[in-house]
C-alpha cells in the first residue's frame, strides 16, 4: 500500500535540508522525497509499506518535526481499469425427499429349519 506522508521540518539552511532528505531516503520503504512549500520546510515522503512512526522518530533526533498528514495514494492502474465483478454461478437447489426406511428385527425362531 502506497502512502504519502507530509512533514513540517524546521530546516534553516541547505545543509540541514540535505541532511533531512538523506535521513528520510534512508528509511525502509521510502521511494521518493521532495521539498514543498514556499520556504521549503515541508518534506513530502512517498513510499510503499513504510513505517511513518520510525521515520518521524529518526528525523526528530536532529530536527523539530510536526506530522501534517498521512494518506494512502491511489495507484494510476486502478483508475484506468476498474475491476469487473463476475457474477457467481449458483447451482439450482434440487430437493430430493428421502424415503423412510424401517428396519424390522425378528428373533430367530427355534423351529425354523433354515436358520
Amino acid at each position: 500500500m502506497k502512502q504519502k506522508l507530509v512533514l513540517h521540518v524546521d530546516m534553516f539552511d541547505e545543509k540541514r535540508r540535505s541532511k533531512a532528505m538523506k535521513t528520510a531516503v534512508g528509511a525502509e520503504g521510502v521511494s521518493s522525497v521532495a521539498l514543498d512549500g514556499k520556504d521549503k520546510r515541508k518534506l513530502v515522503v512517498i513510499g510503499e509499506d513504510m513505517n511513518a512512526y520510525e521515520l518521524v522518530k529518526s528525523l526528530r533526533k536532529n530536527f523539530m518535526v510536526d506530522m501534517e498528514s498521512l494518506e494512502k495514494v491511489k495507484s494510476e492502474k486502478n483508475e484506468e481499469k476498474p475491476e469487473e465483478k463476475k457474477a457467481v454461478e449458483q447451482w439450482p437447489y434440487v430437493y430430493q425427499p428421502t424415503v423412510p426406511q424401517h428396519i424390522v428385527y425378528q428373533e430367530a425362531n427355534p423351529n425354523c429349519p433354515i436358520m
